[in-house]
């Protein structure tokens, strides 16, 4: 009985999972028509000659690792332009990177460094030729640092951090992801905000005694372009100056 119990679980999971044989294909062809719809409204890759708007499936994925679609570039920056960020001070970390449409978008900022970590081997390559293509007059940080490896494993500086997420995997690795930068800023106190779009996962962020919710944005109707910042200001920089504000 319990083992027939746990087959028709496990039918059911396959039938809900995103990323099974069952849904997969129809979520791949939902996000290539969006996509490339969004491209014919922004342009982006048309503008830039970049290579960033094809989904892109990794057959073999660990960690059940996500299929590769782009977030929105106009919804980026705006998100991007309501932090409260001092120039050339923090670090821009995208974990699950893909083709490096976050790094570009990110890259007409005033950050320190930008730093792009990715599991696939196939989009870490892409990405490092967007990198190179990409050379507006907007551009205001050329200091990219793209790895690739398990976002589990990555290990946050010590500098005041933007970490940007856009769905990039389940919720196993999220956790681990938190978990790392809670023990980076209990050991190294400092400004830190997570901006999570489409976050599916957010009570994982909830839950952390180290951040705290500042806003959130978009329509719930396009979970694409929702996003939520969580922001960690330690005690001595809040006391230092006026309380953070996050602008609309």
């Amino acid at each position: 009985m319990f083992l027939a119990l746990r087959q028709i679980f496990n039918v059911l999971r396959l039938c809900v999972d995103l990323n099974g044989p069952l849904l997969s294909p129809a979520l791949y062809l939902f996000e290539y028509v969006r996509v490339h719809y969004e491209e014919r409204v922004e342009s982006f890759d048309a503008r830039f000659g970049t290579d960033t708007t094809s989904p892109f499936i990794e057959r073999h994925r660990e960690d059940r690792a996500y299929f590769y679609v782009p977030a929105v570039a106009s919804v980026i920056s705006h998100a991007l332009s309501t932090l409260p960020l001092e120039r050339n001070k923090f670090v821009f970390v995208d974990l699950g990177s893909g083709k490096g449409r976050a790094l570009l978008v990110a890259s007409e900022f005033p950050y320190a460094r930008i730093v792009g970590v990715e599991l696939s081997d196939h989009l870490h390559r892409i990405a490092e030729q967007n990198v190179k293509r990409f050379t507006p007059s907007s551009q205001q940080c050329v200091n990219f640092e793209l790895q690739c490896m398990n976002a589990a494993d990555y290990a946050f500086g010590n500098e005041p951090v933007v970490l940007f997420l856009f769905d990039p995997f389940g919720r196993a690795v999220l956790e681990r992801v938190v978990a790392n930068l809670e023990a980076s800023l209990s050991s190294t106190p400092r400004e830190a905000y997570v901006l999570y779009v489409c976050p599916q996962f957010e009570d994982v962020l909830q839950r952390s005694s180290a951040l705290t919710k500042l806003k959130e944005g978009g329509p719930r109707w396009r979970p694409w372009s929702r996003y939520v910042i969580y922001g960690a200001v330690p005690a001595a920089a809040s006391s230092a100056r006026e309380p953070v504000a996050i602008s609309s």
